[in-house]
């Protein structure tokens, strides 16, 4: 929406304020038959169509040519069109004034790009905008156009017009998002831009003026100054939503590049996205955008698009192209560094060979489940196994025999010790275990299977090979750390050893 004094804001969400809108529409449309009508009885006018003539043409070119007033995080947009209602209010009598800019106003802004919703909040708010404006300047205008009065009438008429659109603005929006009346009526730059449209409405009047002292090629001439300030309120449009898009962009790529999951990213790309596009939304998303939406592809796997609604305007809509294409790259960027980041310390705890954790990844392990065990929860039993006749293995079949043994150790081991164990190797023959210890002899029975599973002869590319092995068992006791326990079970496994290998031993 845009009004005499909106600040940027995200989209309009259809809601409660779509019966405000419409109402305010209905009006617009029972001043604009009020008005023709009371034009038709006063004679018809004749120079209706010369008014008309006049602000037709303009008020379309108009429309599209808001000025703006830029802060450091929002933008407020007056509208230049109602120049022409106060030119027409010097040239014509009130009458034929107000009846020309309705007729003008109507399809003026019915031709817009922006939603609906938009165009029929905006069309009825300038028509009752216009309406208490006319009445004002009706009732204080002197007699001679052409008078320091009448600029003091127009400047009163202006603000009446400009405080009109701004709070059926803020009505319409405080009811649409459920916020006071107070907060939108408080929104920063309003003044500026009321102060801005007090300007606007003196140029109408310099033109009326002009118009009515001079001849009309002089009056022409005031279309220059006219159409530099539509240019001027053109390019600095264009190089604010620049200047915005590079911040934010400059903020997104800050935020995107200190992200360390995949998660955190989408929810940065979300936030900060918001500020970048011209609708105020932006969407990761598994679907591609519809018609009425823009969006660009991550080119990341699952398939993901960032996805916003289309802008009411070219221009807009080229900016956000080009915004969503630099998101969509830095993210893409980041989406490969958090994976690889990701890759790399997952390979940092696992064991090359065997796929199975590493022994940095089983400390780390063993000392959640130890101090999950201190904090009340289950307690936990550790086993420490080591493969006896390896060596003989490796010296006699080759050590890519003896890498083959290892692999299918570790699948032998994960089958024994069952889901809910976690199994590493700590490195050359040496693999643990961490399990529950939820019933008395759990951990002993498990050992013992893996004493039986490892017993079994492997069928090795270069030959069988038989090996035993050697498992100390111990379970967590109040006050127990992860290196005790580890050390109680390297303990037993050494008993074990010693007792001949091939069996388990409970460590104390």
């Amino acid at each position: 929406m845009e009004t005499a004094a909106t600040a940027s804001r995200g989209p309009r969400l259809p809601g409660g304020s779509l019966l405000l809108d419409t109402g305010i529409f209905v009006l617009g449309l029972v001043v604009v038959a009020g008005v023709v009508h009371a034009w038709w009885t006063a004679g018809a006018d004749p120079r209706l169509l010369t008014a008309l003539a006049v602000s037709l043409p303009l008020g379309w070119v108009l429309t599209r040519f808001p000025l703006m007033v830029t802060g450091v995080a929002s933008g407020i947009y007056v509208p230049f069109a109602p120049v022409v209602l106060f030119y027409l209010l010097v040239v014509h009598q009130p009458r034929t004034a107000l009846a020309a800019w309705a007729l003008t106003a109507l399809p003026a802004y019915f031709v817009d790009r922006r939603p609906w919703q938009s165009r029929v909040f905006n069309a009825g708010s300038s028509i009752l905008s216009s309406l208490l404006a006319t009445t004002v300047l009706g009732a204080v205008a002197p007699a001679r156009p052409v008078d320091p009065r009448m600029l003091l009438a127009v400047l009163l008429g202006a603000a009446t017009y400009y405080a009109t659109d701004t709070v059926l603005s803020a009505v319409s929006i405080a009811v649409e998002r459920h916020r006071t009346l107070v907060s939108e009526l408080a929104e920063p730059g309003a003044l500026v831009g009321g102060g801005l449209f007090l300007l606007v409405a003196a140029l109408g009047y310099l033109s009326g003026a002009v118009r009515l002292a001079m001849p009309g090629w002089v009056a022409a001439l005031t279309l220059l100054p006219s159409m530099a300030v539509v240019v001027a309120a053109w390019a600095w449009r264009r190089a604010h939503q620049s200047r915005r898009q590079q911040r934010a962009l400059f903020e997104a790529a800050v935020r995107v590049h200190a992200v360390t999951t995949v998660e955190e990213l989408l929810q940065a790309l979300e936030t900060q996205g918001t500020a970048l596009v011209s609708s105020g939304r932006l969407q990761v998303r598994s679907r591609p955008p519809t018609r009425r939406e823009i969006g660009c592809e991550l080119g990341d796997d699952p398939r993901r698009w960032l996805v916003a609604a289309r802008p009411a305007s070219g221009h807009a809509e080229q900016f956000d192209e080009v915004a969503l294409a630099s998101l969509a790259s830095l993210a893409s960027a980041a989406l490969l560094r958090v994976r690889l980041a990701a890759e790399t310390e997952r390979l940092a705890l696992v064991d090359a060979l065997t796929g199975l954790a590493n022994r940095r990844a089983f400390t780390t392990h063993l000392e959640t489940r130890v101090d999950g065990g201190a904090a009340g929860d289950t307690a936990v039993a550790v086993l420490f196994v080591d493969l006896d006749g390896f060596k003989a293995v490796n010296d006699t079949l080759g050590h890519a025999a003896g890498d083959e043994l290892l692999t299918e150790t570790a699948h032998r081991l994960r089958r024994a010790v069952g889901a809910e164990g976690f199994v590493a190797r700590l490195g050359g023959d040496e693999f643990a275990a961490v399990l529950p210890d939820v019933f008395p002899g759990a951990a002993d029975d498990t050992a013992a299977a893996v004493v039986t599973a490892l017993r079994q002869p492997f069928l090795l590319g270069a030959g069988p090979a038989t090996i035993s092995a050697s498992v100390g068992v111990t379970a967590s006791e109040p006050g127990d750390d992860a290196d005790a326990l580890l050390s109680r079970a390297d303990a037993a496994m050494y008993v074990a050893k010693r007792a001949g290998g091939g069996r388990s031993v409970l460590g104390v």
